[in-house]
Formats: structure tokens, C-alpha cells, sequence
């Protein structure tokens, strides 16, 4: 939303997702636009403004044509926004060329016309009727009442939401989250570092705000840093699926379709880079086995065809593993790597089978021209 900090009255007016904040507010919408405003305070005036001209419209305009709306809008801000040349023959401290006057003026106007067309448009044995829509939201007040819980000690505590879920908040971090979530949704906002352990309800996605990152999941486990002096925000999945987005993403889904983000699963995480404004989907620094340990093979390999050991790494740890299998069909692999992490298991196969491997979104990409067999 950086580009409504150097809005001016008219232009917050023209714009449509402010319009439609205004006069049809919904829980995101309201949540993103009181962010914003308590990021830029100075614009809360040029907001205020802004608000009470949708407002006014706000009784007329769902019934009649765009080019109506658009020239009464026109109209009211041709009032306000007066030419320089103008003002400087106007008398000084009258009370008719300060702004305020000017806007009420000007709403009176809008008023006006509205009441105008409305008994135009309305069919002669009928009477025109004005109706009063009562305020019942109030998009610059937060819609629920959040619960804070700021952890000022040394150790990670341990908060556990009215869904069940339970999050452990590491030390200097902070989490806003309502004492009970709505029957569509569980959202929560996060300041620092905390791993997310969500109950499953299918029914209602658990939404995370972190910095400039949206997390979507409906049940799973995985961890998000999130500081507000950090250059990078980063999630990491441990079980389950994810959907990372940034705010802006959202935003736009709010006009639009809605987008999906960046998909994550066990052992990937995503970085943002805050700077640069970009997500790279990478592995976790050391990967674990997500199977039962029921379930765990056993990584001893007798002359064993390499793509086997892939296939065995890959579905023990839930990564994709990529390479040419007719490339590597006649490469045998001897080796013992039961207590090796996943990075020590691929460089010695890659080493055996003189081949070298690379991360790419979340996948290890396998490099190879073939192996060498003997003669």
C-alpha cells in the first residue's frame, strides 16, 4: 500500500478499494487499512476527509449509473480543490474559504444532487423516500478485540489458543490472537520468532500476519521469524502444507482473484527478502526424516542402483529428489549412511557416482554427465 502514502482527498475518493473499504468493509480489508494508517499517522486527516465524501454518496450511489457517480464526485471535488489563481483574490479569514467549510459545503452538495436524481429517476405516482442506513461499522476501529502475549522473560513460553492450537513464543517476541476465533477463520498476528503447532479444522484456515508475510494453513506445524529490524522473514514447515503470500498479494485479492502464494512442505521453507522484496523457497539448514519411525528405511547399500537410494532418501524426508534415471540407470552405489544428515547422504552418493547436486524450490536437482563403471 505504499503508494496511498502521497494520496490526496480526491484521490483516495476515485480510488475503488478505498471506496470499497468504506461503504462495504470486510474483516481483511479493515485489518489491512488500520495497519496502514497506524503505520502512516500523518495520513489519518486526508483519510477522515476522504471518508466522509464516500459516505455521503453512500445512500445514492448503489443505484444509479457509473457516469452519475463519477460526475457528482467531479463536482464535489472541483469545490474543494479550487484553482491557486482563484484563492489569491479572495479576502483573507472568512470563515467560507477555510477547507472545513469547503468540504461541508461540499457534502451538502452531494446531498443535494443525490435527493435530486433519486426523485428524477423515481416514477411520478410514487414518492421519493429517503432511507437511513445506520453506521453499524466503523472501519477505522479494530472489529474484535485482540489478547496480547508479549514474552519479556528468557525461555519460550507455551500460549494455547481456544482451537486447541499451541504456539511456543520465543523470548522478545509478541503475539495478538482473540480469546475466541470467528466461525470462518482463526487469525493471528505475530512480532519475533514462534513455532505454530495447529489443530486441524478444515473449516476454518489458521491465517498468521508476520511483517509482510500472510501464512495459511489448516492444520500442521512450522516455524516463523519474523523481527521488525530483521531483513529477512522467514517460514519453515516442519508437518503439513503451507501457503506463504505477502500482504500485497492479498491486498490485490481483495479486487481480484485470490492468489495462493508459495506452497510449502516438510523440511521447506520460504525466505523474504524485506529489501528486495522477493521470496526464495529453499530447504530447511538440516532436513528431517518425516516418516514413522516404524516406516524409516534402512540406508545400507550393496551394489544398490542409485536411483533406489534416491528414492529411499526422497520418501524418507519428503523431498523431491530430479535426476535423469537413463542417465544414472547403470550406477551402483555401495555405502552405509544410516546416521548421516541428508546433506552428508547426497555429497557422498554424488561423490561415488561422480555426479554433484543443487537446491532449487524446495527440490534437489541432481547434476550428472553419468558414472564411470568398470570395465
Amino acid at each position: 500500500m505504499e503508494q496511498y502514502k502521497n494520496f490526496g482527498v480526491d484521490d483516495f475518493v476515485w480510488d475503488p478499494f478505498f471506496r470499497q473499504w468504506i461503504l462495504t468493509p470486510t474483516r481483511e480489508s479493515n485489518t489491512e487499512w488500520n495497519n496502514w494508517l497506524a503505520a502512516n499517522p500523518d495520513c489519518e486527516a486526508t483519510v477522515a476527509q476522504a471518508r466522509q465524501l464516500v459516505l455521503a454518496l453512500r445512500v445514492n450511489e448503489t443505484n444509479l449509473p457509473e457516469r452519475e457517480v463519477s460526475d457528482t464526485i467531479a463536482a464535489a471535488m472541483g469545490r474543494i480543490a479550487k484553482p491557486a489563481q482563484e484563492e489569491e483574490y479572495t479576502l483573507p479569514n472568512r470563515f467560507y474559504q477555510s477547507w472545513w467549510f469547503r468540504i461541508a459545503a461540499s457534502v451538502i452538495l452531494l446531498l443535494a444532487i443525490g435527493w435530486t436524481i433519486r426523485i428524477y429517476r423515481t416514477p411520478a405516482p410514487q414518492l421519493a423516500v429517503t432511507e437511513v442506513v445506520p453506521d453499524t461499522v466503523k472501519p477505522m476501529e479494530p472489529v474484535v478485540a485482540m489478547l496480547e502475549k508479549v514474552n519479556t522473560g528468557s525461555a519460550p513460553i507455551t500460549i494455547r489458543l481456544s482451537d486447541k492450537s499451541k504456539i511456543t513464543l520465543k523470548k522478545g517476541s509478541s503475539l495478538r490472537y482473540p480469546s475466541t476465533f470467528e466461525a470462518s477463520q482463526r487469525e493471528v498476528y505475530l512480532t519475533g520468532e514462534a513455532f505454530f503447532d495447529i489443530s486441524k479444522d478444515p473449516e476454518r484456515p489458521f491465517i498468521v500476519y508476520a511483517n509482510e508475510l500472510v501464512t495459511k494453513v489448516l492444520g500442521t506445524s512450522f516455524l516463523i521469524k519474523a523481527y521488525p529490524t530483521s531483513r529477512e522473514v522467514t517460514v519453515e514447515v516442519k508437518t503439513g502444507r503451507v501457503s506463504v503470500s505477502t500482504r500485497t498479494d492479498r491486498l490485490n485479492a481483495a479486487t481480484r482473484r485470490e492468489t495462493e502464494g508459495v506452497i510449502l512442505s516438510p523440511n521447506q521453507k520460504v525466505i523474504f527478502e524485506r529489501n528486495e522484496i522477493r521470496m526464495v523457497k529453499t530447504l530447511v539448514e538440516r532436513p528431517a526424516i518425516i516418516v514413522s519411525k516404524a516406516n524409516i528405511p534402512q540406508f545400507q547399500f550393496e551394489d544398490t542402483p542409485v536411483s533406489e537410494a534416491f528414492g529411499a532418501i526422497a520418501k524418507a524426508y519428503g523431498i523431491a529428489i530430479l535426476f535423469d534415471e537413463e542417465l544414472l540407470s547403470g550406477c551402483p552405489i555401495t555405502a552405509t549412511l544410516d546416521n548421516q544428515p541428508l546433506h552428508d547422504k547426497l555429497t557422498i552418493i554424488c561423490k561415488a557416482i561422480e555426479a554433484t547436486y543443487e537446491i532449487v524450490d524446495g527440490q534437489i536437482i541432481i547434476n550428472s554427465k553419468g558414472c564411470k563403471t568398470d570395465i
